[in-house]
């Protein structure tokens, strides 16, 4: 996906947030400007000039985890959520469409993007609604007998809500193994998150790299090789749509929130809305 009408002020109001977190200079907004400003094209990847971004804000600022404090307090709040979106799983007659209700409801928690934490009235409230784009009947169908399945997280407090869609695909037969970022990128989930949240004592983790989305002509062997090894990718969240939106080697799962007019745009659906897209089958 290439850049949309309001991409450039979301990267500057981003790079705007991580300032207000790590410093009180002002003139160093200046540089952030100056910096998208030699770098931003219409043929630009949103994601990948984000990654771009949070790098030089990482050499600007001398902070390598900008969002750390904001990350531990996002799974902390998911966490208090985990147990009534749990009960709303097991109790409903279709549980892969809780379970997947659950994952695009915590998408929801994206400080980067609304800067501020989603609290848990708002999880909770989102944990009953329905998708505008729903394939997740297809879903159910390709993993049917079980799969391999390499499951791309996004961010720190969402991965909680994650966790339903996981133990429910493990429940079906299939094997998960998740990939979270290899260094801070944003508010993106890394190893530290994961261990947080006891994401590592459900399944393999692995990682991706230190950027938004992915990256698959820049990944790790060691990543490029879970891509061709499962069955079936599910990728969270907004960075994964716009990096992997022209990836046609394997059936792909989109699950996320469209949190932009120009990812709204792309899909067709109000902004704010869920989506679950199945591509490639």
């Amino acid at each position: 996906m290439r850049v949309g009408s309001d991409c450039y002020s979301c990267l500057l109001e981003q790079g705007r947030r991580v300032l207000r977190l790590c410093t009180a200079d002002g003139k160093k907004m200046r540089s952030v400007e100056q910096f998208l400003a030699t770098r931003y094209s219409q043929e630009a990847v949103p994601a990948l000039l984000g990654t771009e971004l949070y790098r030089f804000l990482r050499e600007l600022t001398g902070r390598r985890d900008a969002f750390s404090s904001v990350k531990y307090r996002a799974n902390t709040t998911a966490l208090r959520v985990l147990p009534a979106a749990r009960e709303m799983v097991s109790s409903s007659p279709d549980r892969l469409a809780a379970a997947v209700r659950a994952a695009i409801a915590g998408n929801l928690m994206d400080f980067a993007v609304y800067g501020e934490n989603t609290c848990e009235e708002v999880l909770r409230k989102a944990l009953d609604e329905d998708p505008v784009i729903d394939h997740t009947s297809h879903f159910g169908a390709l993993v049917e007998g079980g799969k391999n399945v390499l499951y791309l997280l996004d961010n720190a407090g969402e991965i909680v809500l994650d966790m339903l869609l996981i133990e429910e695909l493990q429940r079906r037969g299939s094997t998960v193994t998740a990939a979270v970022k290899s260094e801070p990128v944003f508010n993106d989930a890394t190893l530290e998150d994961a261990r947080q949240v006891g994401l590592d004592r459900m399944c393999r983790v692995i990682t991706t790299g230190d950027m938004v989305g992915v990256d698959l002509r820049r990944a790790s062997a060691e990543f490029i090789r879970e891509v061709e090894r499962a069955e079936l990718v599910v990728a969270k969240g907004q960075g994964h749509f716009e990096t992997l939106d022209e990836y046609t080697e394997k059936p792909l799962v989109f699950l996320l929130r469209a949190k932009c007019a120009s990812v709204a745009e792309v899909l067709g659906v109000p902004r704010g809305s869920g989506v679950v897209l199945v591509r490639n089958i």
